[in-house]
C-alpha cells in the first residue's frame, strides 16, 4: 500500500508471493519444506478479492492515524494469506518497503497504472509525492 498525504488516499500497490526454497519438492515428493524464503513472486490477485484488500489497507491506515499521529505515510504492508474459503487473515505489518512492492523495481506495479496511468515503481511513487508535495507547499506533511 501506499498512504499518500498529497492526494488523501491509500493506494493499493502490489502484491507477492514468498517463494521458499523446496516448497515445490513437497509436490513430487522429494523433500520436506523448510519454508526457506528465497524471493517472491509478483502476484495479480483475484478480482473479487481486490475490495478487501483495499478496505483493509484504508481501514488500516485509518487505524494508525486516530492511535499514533501523524498516521501512516508513504509505503505500507499488511502481510496476509488467503485461506481455501477466500477469507483473508492478516498476521503482520511492515512500515516500510517490502517484497510486494519491491517486484516491481524497474518495471511497475499493475496497480499503479490505476492512479497515473502508467506503472511506477515504489521508488518512483516515493519520489512523486515529495516533489508534488513539495510544489505545492505540502511537504511538511509527508516527512517526519
Amino acid at each position: 500500500y501506499f498512504a499518500s498525504r498529497v492526494y488523501g488516499r491509500v493506494e493499493l500497490f502490489g502484491m507477492d508471493i514468498r517463494y521458499e526454497s523446496n516448497v515445490d519438492g513437497r509436490t513430487f515428493n522429494l523433500a520436506e519444506p523448510t519454508f526457506v524464503v528465497v524471493g517472491n513472486l509478483p502476484v495479480v490477485l483475484r478480482e473479487s478479492l481486490l475490495p478487501t484488500v483495499q478496505r483493509y489497507g484504508e481501514e488500516f491506515s485509518r487505524a494508525v492515524s486516530e492511535l499514533v499521529p501523524p498516521g501512516m505515510i508513504g509505503p505500507y504492508s499488511l502481510e496476509s494469506i488467503i485461506k481455501d474459503d477466500l477469507t483473508i487473515v492478516v498476521f503482520e505489518f511492515s512500515g516500510r518497503i517490502v517484497a510486494g512492492t519491491n517486484v516491481y523495481m524497474g518495471i511497475g506495479s499493475q496497480y499503479s497504472v490505476l492512479y497515473f496511468d502508467r506503472p511506477m515503481d515504489m521508488g518512483e511513487r516515493i519520489a512523486h509525492e515529495l516533489v508534488t508535495a513539495a510544489k505545492s507547499g505540502r511537504l511538511h506533511e509527508v516527512v517526519t
